[in-house]
């Protein structure tokens, strides 16, 4: 059976790992599962949230849990896989179900899917609340009535960011017209330099 939970240094240290990873590691041998445990153990040093999905004291499927540097206060899925023997057996639902009753907040994630499961992932994330808010970001935004305030506050801040980032990108379009209109002349100055 199946169990999910929040990950310590300890864990990480006493389970081992499954085969069956793949996109986090080098290779699929004692190495890769070498890997994916340092990565782990990084990740939590760096003061991360690591989820695992653990059978028989065998990590089968992780998640890691960033902030998301896009919005204060919000969370950003940086990496989550399920090893491939495991996969097509809840272990995905059982880490993302977790993971989401746990954090009242948004939640975004890059999918990564591999070749020929693009709309599968997609579904699957949907089942979870997440959907697609450009090309390459899904995004799960919380609608229990506790996150109410929470929500008000985001669109606060957004409607904030928005306008500084408006009078910002003025302005840096401004330097940068400015520092090209300049380098035509610095080279001809430069030539000149050079030439005398």
């Amino acid at each position: 059976m199946v169990t999910v939970r929040k990950a310590t240094l300890e864990d990480i240290d006493k389970l081992k790992i499954s085969s069956g990873f793949t996109r986090w590691i080098s290779s699929h041998d004692e190495k890769g599962k070498a890997e994916l445990k340092q990565l782990l153990r990084d990740r939590l040093r760096e003061g991360l949230d690591v989820w695992l999905a653990v059978e028989n004291d065998e990590v089968v499927g992780f998640a890691i849990i960033s902030d998301w540097p896009a919005l204060p206060g919000a969370k950003a899925i940086e990496a989550i896989e399920v090893a491939r023997p495991y996969r097509g057996k809840g272990v995905g639902s059982a880490l993302l179900s977790s993971i989401t009753s746990e954090l009242d907040t948004i939640i975004a994630l890059m999918p990564s899917p591999e070749e020929g499961y693009e709309k599968e992932l997609e579904k699957f994330y949907e089942r979870f609340g997440f959907k697609y808010i450009t090309e390459d970001y899904m995004v799960r935004i919380p609608e229990s009535p506790e996150s109410g305030y929470k929500l008000r506050r985001w669109i606060d801040q957004i409607d904030r960011l928005l306008e500084i980032y408006q009078v910002l990108l003025k302005e840096m379009k401004i330097r940068h017209d400015m520092i090209y209109e300049k380098l035509p002349r610095m080279a001809e100055e430069k030539k000149e330099e050079d030439s005398t």
